[in-house]
C-alpha cells in the first residue's frame, strides 16, 4: 500500500515547497477538467488527501508517528505486527451465503453466536464457529443498516431511506415492527446493546433517541452545528457518542440525554465512532482518513492512526479493549494498539468497502463483511497486555 509521500512522488524530508511543487504537478496532470481517464477522479482525491495532510505541520508530525509502525499483508493472508509481533490472524472462514451487501453484524453477549443482515433485509443467525447458517430471517420491507444482538437468536435491527424510518425486533424466528415517516433524513442508526432504545442522527443536525417498542422519542439532543454522520452506544447502554460533520463528537448519558463530554479535536466529518468495552477510550474515524483515540475521562487525545486510503466505515474493539479493528472503504481490515499507539497489520480483505467490523466475546476471531457479500472470519491470536 502506497504511502502518502509515495501518492505525491516525494522524500519523506520534504519540506513544505517541495510538496507544494509536487501537488502542483500532479494535480496539471490528473484534474478531472483536465484528464479524460475516467480513474483520474479517483487519483486526484488520493492526491487531495496527500497534499492536505503532508502541508499540515500536525497532521504530518501524527501521519509520520503511525506510519513507522503499521504493517501491510497481502489478500486474507496471515497478519502480524511488523515489530512487536503481538498479533496473529489467519483467515478460518469465507462465508458466501448472503446474496446482496452486508451492511450490519453482531454478536449475542457471552457467546460466540454471530448475526449478520444484508441489503436484502436477510437476517442470518450462524451456528457455532461460524459453520452454517442456523435460521434465517427474511424482515418486510425497509432496508437494514444497523443491527444489536441480544440473544442467539434475539435482535433489533433498523434501517432507513430519505422517506421512511423502520425498527424491527426478532426473537425465535417471531418479528415485530414499527415504521415511520421522519421529518428530515436520517443519516445514520444504532440499536442500543440492551435492545430497548434507538438512536438517530439527521440532517437537521439533531440526535435522536427512540423507544424501540413503539418509536417514542425519549429525548434529543441539539448541539452539533451539523448533520449527525456516526452513533455508537456503550456496552452497557448508558452511554451514546455521537458524530457530526461538524467535526466534532459528543457523548450524552443513554438514560437522560444530557450532555456528558464534546470532543473538538477530530477535524473533519466523522464516520465512525466505538467504544471500548470498559468504557475508557472512544475511538473516531474520519473522512481525512485518520482514526483518533480519546479519553473518555477527560476528553483528551490520545492517539492517532493513519494508514487507510479511503474513509474507515466500522470501528470495533476487542474485549481486552486494546486492540482495535477498522473497516475501510479501500476494503481493507487495520488492527491497531489504541494505548500505544502501534498499528498491528492491515488486511487486504477485498476489492470493495468493508462496512462492519467485529470481535468475538472470547477474543479469538475477528469478522468482516461488506459490498462483496462475503463474510470474512479470521481466528486471532493476542497476548494477554498490549506491549
Amino acid at each position: 500500500m502506497p504511502t502518502l509521500y509515495d501518492i505525491l512522488g516525494v522524500p519523506p524530508r520534504a519540506d513544505e515547497k517541495e510538496v507544494r511543487t509536487a501537488y502542483r504537478k500532479l494535480a496539471r496532470t490528473f484534474h478531472p477538467d483536465l484528464n479524460p481517464d475516467p480513474k483520474a477522479h479517483e487519483r486526484m482525491a488520493q492526491i487531495n488527501v496527500a497534499f492536505e495532510v503532508l502541508s499540515d505541520p500536525v497532521r504530518r508530525m501524527e501521519y509520520d508517528a503511525s506510519i513507522g509502525e503499521t504493517g501491510h499483508a497481502e489478500p486474507d493472508q496471515r497478519v502480524t505486527s511488523r515489530r512487536h509481533r503481538a498479533v496473529v490472524a489467519t483467515i478460518a472462514r469465507r462465508l458466501r451465503d448472503h446474496k446482496t451487501p452486508v451492511y450490519a453484524m453482531g454478536f449475542a453477549p457471552g457467546s460466540n453466536r454471530l448475526a449478520t443482515a444484508s441489503f436484502d433485509n436477510e437476517v442470518i443467525f450462524w451456528s457455532p464457529n461460524y459453520e452454517y447458517p442456523d435460521s434465517r430471517v427474511r424482515l418486510e420491507g425497509g432496508a437494514v443498516s444497523a443491527m444489536s444482538v441480544q440473544g442467539p437468536e434475539k435482535a433489533v435491527l433498523a434501517g432507513s431511506t430519505e422517506q421512511s424510518l423502520a425498527c424491527w425486533r426478532v426473537d425465535k424466528g417471531r418479528v415485530d415492527v414499527w415504521r415511520s415517516t421522519p421529518k428530515d433524513w436520517v443519516c445514520c442508526l444504532a440499536p442500543s446493546p440492551d435492545g430497548e432504545s434507538l438512536a438517530l442522527g439527521s440532517v437537521d443536525n439533531v440526535m435522536r433517541v427512540v423507544r424501540v417498542s413503539d418509536g417514542q422519542v425519549r429525548f434529543s439532543g441539539h448541539t452539533h452545528l451539523e448533520s449527525v454522520t456516526a452513533l455508537a452506544w456503550s456496552a452497557d447502554s448508558a452511554r451514546l457518542a455521537t458524530g457530526s460533520a461538524d467535526a466534532t463528537v459528543k457523548v450524552w448519558c443513554g438514560l437522560t440525554g444530557r450532555e456528558l463530554l464534546s470532543l473538538q479535536n477530530v477535524r473533519s466529518t466523522v464516520t465512525a465512532i466505538a467504544f471500548s468495552p470498559d468504557q475508557r477510550w472512544l475511538a473516531v474515524a474520519a473522512v481525512d482518513l485518520s482514526i483518533r483515540v480519546f479519553s473518555v475521562a477527560d476528553a483528551s487525545l490520545k492517539k492517532t492512526f493513519f494508514g487507510h486510503q479511503r474513509p474507515v466505515e466500522a470501528l470495533a474493539f476487542h474485549p481486552r479493549n486494546w486492540l482495535l479493528a477498522s473497516g475501510s472503504r479501500d476494503g481493507s481490515v487495520g488492527l491497531w494498539n489504541a494505548r500505544n499507539g502501534t498499528g498491528h497489520g492491515r488486511i487486504e480483505a477485498s476489492h470493495q468497502p468493508i462496512s462492519s467490523v467485529a470481535f468475538s466475546p472470547d477474543g479469538v476471531a475477528l469478522v468482516a463483511a461488506g459490498l462483496d457479500k462475503t463474510l470474512r472470519v479470521w481466528s486471532l491470536s493476542t497476548p494477554e497486555t498490549e506491549e
